[in-house]
C-alpha cells in the first residue's frame, strides 16, 4: 500500500507538491509567529523583572491618619542606621538602602554636561535590582564602601552620550569618578527611574558629599515570606520607629507589584497567542487545500477505486489508502515547515531586529502545538474525502467517465 501511495504521489507530482507546499507556509507561519512571540514575552520579561521578583520597594512618604495626639501630615523619614535595623528582623533575607540626587551636576572630564543623576547604593543594589553590566565592568563592592571609593557604575547611555568607556572618569559636582562599569544596554521596553542615565557610587560616598537621607530601601524577604506577610511587618516596623498608625498605608509607600505582574503576563502571553492563531489559521489553509487536493485526487480515481472493490477490496482498504495519503503529504510538509522554521529563524537573529522584538526562539511548546494542529487538521483533511472513496459503490463508480 506504501508504495502505491508513493507512485501516485510521484504520478501527480505538480498536485502533491502544491499540497506539500501550502503544509509548509502553514507550519512556518505558527512556528515563526511564535518565535516572534516568545522573543517578545521573553525581552519584555526582563524589562519586568523587578515587578516579577520577591524584591519589595519601601518609600517614607507623608502620614494621612493621627496617632496618640501626633498630626496627620507629618513627613515621614529615615536614617540609613534606621533603615539597617530591619537587618535583624527573621522576615529579612537582605536588604539595599539607596540614596538619590537628581540635581547633582555630572560632567565629563573636560566639564561638559551630561544628562545624568545621582544614586547612592550599597553592594546588594545591583543584584537585588536585577542590573545587567557590560563587559569588563564590575560591581560596588563592601570594600568601596568602607573606603568610601570614588568609583561610579553608569548607565550605558550616559555613557554613550558621553563617550565614556571602562576606566575613564567624569565628575560629580566638580569630584572626579573613576567608571568602574556601565550597564548594559537594556533590551526591553521598562526603565524605571532613568536607570539608563543614573550614575551609582557608594552610598558612603554620597553621604560624605551630600548629607541627605535615603529615598528608599528594596528589600527581599527570607524564604517562605510571603509578600503580604512582608508588608505587613515592614509597616509595623515603620510605624513603631516614626510613632504613627500601623494602618496607615500612606506613610509608606509599599507597591504591590503582583496584580500587575499577572496584568503583564497575561498581556505578553496574549500577544503570543495571537501571534499562534494567526499561524494555525494559515496552516488551516494550507490543511483545506490538502482536502481539495484529496477530493480532486477521489474524483480523478473513481474507477480505479471500483476495481479495486469489485476484486475484493473492503471500504476500510480504500479508507486506509487515502488518509496515509493525506498523512504522507502532511508528514513531509511538516518536516520541510519545521526545518524552513529553524533556518528562517537563525537567518532573522543573524539580521538582528530591533530590541523591543527581542531574540526570536521557537520553543518545544511552539512545535508542540503545531503538531497538535497539524494532526488534527491531517485528519479533517483527508478524512472526509477518504470516507467518500469508501463509501462508493462499486458498479456506479465502474460507471464514472472520469
Amino acid at each position: 500500500m506504501l508504495q502505491q501511495i508513493v507512485q501516485m504521489l510521484f504520478a501527480h507530482r505538480l498536485r502533491s507538491l502544491l499540497a506539500v507546499t501550502a503544509v509548509v507556509w502553514g507550519i512556518v507561519s505558527v512556528l515563526v509567529l511564535m518565535a516572534l512571540g516568545e522573543g517578545f514575552y521573553q525581552i519584555n520579561a526582563k524589562s519586568f523583572s523587578l515587578l516579577m521578583s520577591d524584591t519589595q520597594l519601601a518609600l517614607p512618604e507623608m502620614t494621612s491618619k493621627p496617632w496618640q495626639g501626633l498630626p496627620a501630615r507629618r513627613e515621614v523619614s529615615f536614617t540609613e542606621p534606621e533603615f539597617r535595623l530591619l537587618e535583624k528582623q527573621s522576615a529579612i533575607k537582605a536588604l539595599s538602602v539607596v540614596f538619590q540626587k537628581w540635581d547633582a551636576a555630572v560632567t565629563d572630564i573636560t566639564g561638559h554636561t551630561l544628562p545624568g543623576y545621582i544614586r547612592g547604593v550599597d553592594n546588594n543594589y545591583i543584584a537585588m535590582r536585577k542590573i545587567k553590566l557590560a563587559s569588563g565592568s564590575r560591581n560596588i563592592s563592601t570594600r568601596d564602601i568602607n573606603r568610601y571609593s570614588r568609583i561610579a557604575v553608569i548607565g550605558w547611555q550616559l555613557a554613550q552620550q558621553g563617550g565614556l568607556t571602562i576606566g575613564d572618569k567624569l565628575r560629580v559636582n566638580g569630584v572626579p569618578f573613576l567608571v568602574a562599569g556601565i550597564t548594559r544596554q537594556s533590551e526591553g521596553g521598562m526603565s524605571m527611574g532613568r536607570e539608563d542615565n543614573q550614575v551609582l557610587i557608594p552610598s558612603s560616598t554620597f553621604t560624605e558629599l551630600w548629607n541627605d537621607k535615603p529615598v528608599q530601601i528594596m528589600v527581599t524577604p527570607a524564604a517562605g515570606i510571603s509578600g503580604v506577610v512582608l508588608r505587613k511587618n515592614l509597616l509595623s516596623f515603620f510605624a513603631s520607629q516614626k510613632h504613627f498608625d500601623p494602618s496607615d498605608k500612606r506613610a509608606v509607600w509599599l507597591p504591590d507589584f503582583s496584580q500587575d505582574v499577572k496584568f503583564f503576563t497575561t498581556l505578553l502571553r496574549g500577544i503570543q497567542l495571537f501571534l499562534g492563531a494567526s499561524g494555525a489559521m494559515t496552516l488551516a489553509v494550507g490543511a483545506l487545500g490538502v482536502a481539495n487536493i484529496m477530493f480532486l485526487s477521489v474524483t480523478e480515481r473513481t474507477r480505479e477505486i471500483g476495481v479495486r472493490l469489485a476484486i475484493g477490496a473492503s471500504p476500510n482498504n480504500i479508507l486506509v489508502q487515502f488518509l496515509l495519503e493525506g498523512g504522507v503529504l502532511v508528514s513531509i510538509g511538516t518536516a520541510v515547515g519545521i526545518a524552513l522554521s529553524y533556518v528562517l529563524i537563525l537567518l532573522l537573529n543573524q539580521m538582528g531586529l530591533p530590541d523591543w522584538l527581542g531574540s526570536p526562539v521557537i520553543s518545544a511548546d511552539a512545535v508542540l502545538m503545531a503538531l497538535s494542529v497539524t494532526v488534527v487538521l491531517a485528519l479533517l483533511a483527508s478524512f472526509f474525502p477518504a470516507r467518500r472513496a469508501s463509501n462508493l459503490i462499486p458498479v456506479i463508480a465502474l460507471s464514472a467517465r472520469v
